[in-house]
């Protein structure tokens, strides 16, 4: 650059209009704006947008005969500086008093809105808030004043000035509004100084946009300077900005950005202003804006519309514990219980989380509960973006930094945590707890796995196979022998890879999923221990210990329950629809045939040869022979004849002890007949023995080969039979185990008025058949009862009832036997389908519904229509009034997923997140792949008369549960996700947080809170739940509540649940309960009077709790001399 160019540059405009006698103000404003440029007027469309709907104010006509304030600035000739900035001594004289901009921008009245707005809900400054018909959300109009072409000129000249001339030093004047004060003041002499002739109204018009896109955010900044807004979102270019008022909610402004280039403007100054950059390399930025107001911005390609803003706004005045209580977030008596757990009375402060969704108020409730903090400890607050205001003297503040350009000079909140606990704190508030920060936090809070189940227990791997617990884990142990570690009286193995499996478990969605086991573990049955064996109506049973989870149904959530803790009557998860296993080819092991025959028959083109058999068969071999006996097909893989076979012999028949023949017992001509077919098929040209008893007829095959080939195959054990078992190889696919369970049924099944029925002595065999029916889609129960015959002991039986299990079973299962399949299809024919299996509906309670409903300002009348729709059949509004009143206990899957589906849809149209979430929850707990059994009885067992020695567990990955007897249990290292306090445990557990549960319970106190969406109120925040964590029970996480939210009454009320941590604060204080219940009352006194005396602003509601803490004794006096009414004067009495 050039010396001269230098000097140019470095003159001010003044200068430079100085130095150019000759130049009009014409010439000079064309100049600024580039000659002979532009703006080519834009396309009308008729596409609908937000100016269709929101009227932009037109500039008011001027009176006849009068100019337009820059009127000369139209005219040609070349007007002389000095006449151009005289100041007109007449129009100084007619001069009022200078007009605010509120006044000048005063919402005009619109025709465009003639016919559509249905209410004006709010006017106030330059905005006014309007219901408008069609609109889902009131709309914010802002007016937005328009500019003729001069004042537009005229703005960019004294904006150009202003940059030159006007120089602030942010470090000399810090506070904002001052800064902004004084160049306002500046700009304003400015435009006087060129526009001379210009009304005092319009001077401030202008002054005022200049300052917001100098120094403000642009069109953003009157919202940025509403106090009533809590959130400004901009989320594209020619969309319309939409802001979260505190008194409406989601509003819809009337102001657009039209370029890409407007919001990038705004996005580059706020990154600036915070010494942050954001750019197609780091297209995120999340700031903290001076004000304090929480700022976050994306570019493309990240955001795929254009750049967006999201301002979260910081108010200036916060709300306070009292607000909070006028609000009915919560009431003065959980406010005073609150203050108590603050304060720990010098001894024990309580270590509390508040936990809950976006914009629940979750900052606002933990500033207003610091508060309670004693004046004279030290508080160290760390937060993302800094939030908090505390009337506290002793207060330092930490804020994490983001890296810098070259990625370097992060400080993170897991730095400033560890850093805090060098600093001597009495206190730390961690404003958002989201990383690895909390395993830090917990640890600096701390300044065993135990239950298990017995070793009978079925469990159901993914490969569709079912093993007992017991033998799976010791043949582990006994692989693993060197390897075994051990925990305190726990043993268990860390398994490799390859010796990992798969288990059938449920995820948070209720959906059934395979995960692998990583750990097995074992203890021995502690002396004197007693176990815990839970039976459910459809005969499901398990024997756990005392402190192992299940996962139970209560009121509408999803919970782990211990065994020792369940009821008679409780709901605990029972696996309906497995996830489908691999559908694998049923390969033999050709080991099986070495030395079962003497010789091997191979064809060799012309016949058949005889091949020593020494071993394994050769390739080609087709059939197995000895001498003196007839050939046996020789089987590669199982087939379903095979297989119905084997479940015939595993039902009704035996091989003989010595091996040389099978024997089967039939009372069915058809089912004789598919028996001997299959038989011919295997042994061809063989005819078996038949011999008619009475009734019955006895069909004998004298195969030694045939019979040990099935012996081997099957496991099917020699000798009249007591314990057998369901072989795996039926198990590879469902064809072969339909036709197994075919067998199983003709042989040991009948069918009564209601049911089909399969009995069998064997509990094992009896699970295993339940679970190869659930398998299928088919729905049985097992019960155990007395055996009424010659001998003693206990039979089991499987039962399928209800028309649509029938109906599953007839079409699935091919039964041979005549007679049972004529029965089943009378009793299908007969058989009316009543209210439907209690597996295919669902538990159902008032509070699922009736707070979700009222959250989203829903009548019972509008539920039922909407139900109906999604749910493809009748909701009626009884029926959901019935539930809402707790009368009905049960309904059917598919009208809860109608109810749920018709909650997310209007949960989605108004913008609920937090109601969506919880509808889709009921969904999917509709959808789910469990159902709710009933426990029938809870009662202690002796493990010694059971003969059990030792109780197992298994380590599950991911879901942290597995299938044991078909009861979904827990291996006590996870929980179902629930949108509650249970919920923030398992945030706490997993990554990133990776919280060791070992160190939860140094958490005291959890604090839900939610925000609703109400037709009558509008938007409102409420505290939900307070939960107290009392320990772990089985390394479960056990939680107290204390106190739960009553929609019907809009409260949070007391549960009468005894308070764990009181008895500890009494403990270390050496209080009575009476005492501390004493202390409560007195705080919400304290409360109580403040909202009397409208006692609410940070640093009034602050110097109160101080006096209270400084001279608890003085105060209470002056409580008495302030108190207005004569209620509160006795109440003070009883505390002084």
């Amino acid at each position: 650059m050039s010396e001269k160019e230098e000097k140019k540059r470095a003159r001010s405009w003044i200068d430079e209009i100085l130095s150019s006698d000759n130049l009009t103000l014409e010439a000079i404003l064309k100049k600024s704006s580039g000659e002979g440029k532009s703006t080519p007027e834009k396309p009308k469309t008729e596409s609908l947008s937000r100016g269709n709907i929101l009227p932009t104010p037109s500039p008011q006509k001027q009176e006849a005969g009068e100019g337009l304030p820059l009127a000369f600035l139209e005219k040609t000739g070349a007007l002389r500086l000095e006449d151009i900035l005289k100041k007109p001594e007449e129009e100084r004289k007619e001069e009022e008093v200078p007009i605010r901009i509120q006044e000048i921008l005063t919402p005009p009245t619109s025709k465009k809105y003639t016919g559509q707005i249905l209410k004006v809900l709010d006017v106030y400054g330059n905005v006014r808030i309007i219901r408008v018909k069609g609109e889902a959300v009131p709309i914010y109009e802002l007016s937005i004043p328009e500019l003729s072409k001069d004042e537009e000129k005229l703005l960019k000249l004294v904006r150009d000035r202003a940059i030159v001339e006007i120089q602030i030093d942010p470090e000399s004047i810090p506070n904002l509004e001052e800064r902004r004060r004084i160049f306002l003041r500046e700009v304003r002499k400015m435009v006087k100084e060129m526009a001379p002739t210009l009304s005092e109204g319009r001077v401030e018009l202008l002054s005022e946009l200049i300052v917001q896109n100098m120094i403000g955010y642009g069109k953003l900044d009157p919202l940025v300077r509403d106090d009533n807004l809590e959130e400004i979102m901009v989320i594209g270019t020619n969309r319309p900005v939409y802001v979260w008022h505190r008194r409406f909610g989601m509003c819809k402004t009337n102001i657009t950005f039209t370029s890409e280039r407007e919001i990038l403007t705004i996005i580059e100054r706020i990154a600036r202003e915070v010494g942050r950059r954001i750019d197609q390399q780091n297209p995120l930025l999340d700031a903290r804006l001076p004000d304090g107001s929480r700022v976050n911005a994306t570019l493309p390609p990240i955001s795929l519309d254009g750049p967006t803003i999201t301002i979260r706004k910081f108010k200036k005045d916060p709300l306070t514990i009292i607000d909070l209580i006028k609000f009915r977030t919560l009431n003065s008596e959980v406010a005073a219980f609150l203050w108590l757990l603050v304060d720990g009375l010098g001894v024990k402060p309580a270590n509390i989380l508040v936990a809950g969704g976006t914009g629940s108020g979750k900052t606002t409730t933990l500033n207003s509960l610091a508060m309670f903090i004693p004046p004279s400890e030290r508080v160290i607050s760390i937060e993302d973006t800094a939030e908090l205001q505390l009337p506290i003297e002793h207060w330092v503040r930490l804020e994490t930094r983001p890296p810098n350009v070259e990625g370097k000079g992060e400080i993170t909140m897991d730095d400033l945590v560890k850093n805090t606990l060098r600093m001597r704190p009495d206190r730390i508030i961690v404003g958002e707890v989201r990383g690895p920060e909390a395993r830090t936090m917990f640890t600096a809070m701390n300044t065993g796995h135990d239950g298990a189940l017995y070793d009978f227990s079925i469990i159901q791997l993914s490969n569709g196979r079912f093993v007992l617990i017991g033998d799976l884990v010791e043949e582990l142990f006994k692989k693993y022998s060197d390897k075994i570690e051990r925990y305190k009286d726990l043993e268990y193995i860390e398994l490799n890879d390859e010796d990992r499996f798969e288990v059938v478990s449920v995820g948070p969605d209720l959906k059934a999923n395979k995960h692998i086991v990583s750990r097995v573990w074992r203890r021995r049955v502690r002396e004197g221990e007693k176990l815990i064996r839970i039976k459910t109506r459809t005969g499901n049973e398990v024997i756990l210990t005392r402190s192992h989870p299940l996962f139970a149904f209560s009121n509408g959530d999803v919970v782990r329950k211990e065994a020792g803790n369940l009821k008679v009557g409780d709901r605990v998860a029972v696996m309906m629809n497995p996830p489908k296993p691999p559908q694998t080819k049923a390969v033999v092991d050709l080991s099986i045939y070495a030395k079962i025959s003497d010789y091997y028959l191979v064809p060799n083109g012309k016949g058949m040869i005889k091949v020593p058999n020494k071993g394994l068969p050769p390739e080609k071999a087709q059939y197995l022979v000895s001498v003196n006996s007839h050939p046996v097909k020789l089987v590669r893989e199982v087939d379903e004849k095979l297989s119905y076979l084997a479940g015939v012999i595993l039902g009704d028949g035996y091989i003989s002890s010595n091996g040389y023949y099978i024997s089967a017992t039939f009372d069915d001509e058809d089912y004789m007949e598919a028996f001997v077919s299959v038989i011919s098929d295997f042994i061809p040209n063989y005819i078996p023995n038949v011999k008619e008893n009475g009734k019955y007829m006895v069909v004998t095959v004298g195969s030694k080969i045939f019979a040990e080939m099935l012996s081997r195959i099957f496991g099917i054990p020699k000798g009249r039979k007591l314990e057998w078992d369901v072989p795996d190889i039926v198990l590879s696919n469902d064809d072969l185990m339909r036709y197994f369970i075919a067998g199983l049924f003709d042989a040991d099944g009948y069918v009564d008025e209601n049911s089909i029925i399969l009995v069998t002595k064997s509990e094992n065999v009896a699970r295993k058949i339940w679970y190869a029916l659930q398998r299928l889609g088919i729905i049985s129960t097992v019960s155990r009862v007395k055996n009424k015959g010659f001998k003693e002991g206990e039979i089991f039986r499987v039962i399928i009832s209800g028309v649509d299990d029938l109906a599953k079973f007839a079409r699935s299962i091919p039964l041979h036997h005549s007679r049972k399949r004529a029965k089943l299809m009378e009793v299908l024919k007969t058989k009316k389908t009543h209210r439907g299996r209690r597996a295919y509906r669902v538990p159902i309670s008032a509070e699922m519904i009736a707070p979700l409903r009222q959250m989203l300002g829903l009548t019972v009348s509008e539920l039922s229509k909407l139900a109906s729709h999604y749910a493809g059949e009748k909701v009626s509004e009884s029926l959901i009034r019935h539930v809402e009143k707790g009368r009905v206990k049960e309904i059917r899957r598919s009208t809860l997923r109608g109810i749920a589906l018709a909650l997310q849809q209007v949960a989605k149209d108004v913008g609920d997140e937090e109601a969506w979430v919880k509808a889709r929850r009921l969904q999917l707990i509709a959808e789910g792949d469990v159902y709710w059994d009933e426990v029938v009885s809870v009662e202690e067992v002796d493990p010694k008369e059971l003969g059990i020695e030792y109780v197992y567990d298994l380590t599950v990955e991911d879901d942290h549960n597995y299938v044991a007897n078909g009861i979904l249990v827990s291996n006590c290292m996870g929980t179902i996700h629930s949108n509650s306090a249970r919920e923030t445990i398992i945030r706490l557990e997993s990554p990133p947080m990776n919280v060791p549960r070992i160190m939860i319970p140094a958490l005291d106190i959890i604090i839900m809170q939610v925000r609703y969406h109400t037709r009558k109120k509008g938007t409102i925040r409420r505290m939900t739940e307070i939960a107290e964590v009392s320990g772990i029970e089985g390394e479960s996480i056990q939680l107290n509540f204390l106190y739960k939210y009553d929609p019907a009454k809009d409260e949070i009320v007391r549960t009468e649940v005894p308070s764990r941590f009181l008895n500890i604060l009494s403990y270390h204080t050496g209080m009575g309960m009476d005492e501390l219940y004493y202390e409560i009352e007195k705080r919400k006194l304290v409360l109580d009077w403040m909202i009397e005396k409208g006692i609410r602003r940070i640093d009034e509601v602050g110097a109160q709790i101080r006096e209270f803490y400084i001279d608890e004794e003085e105060f209470f006096k002056k409580l008495e001399r302030e108190a207005t009414t004569i209620e509160m004067s006795k109440r003070v009495k009883e505390f002084i």
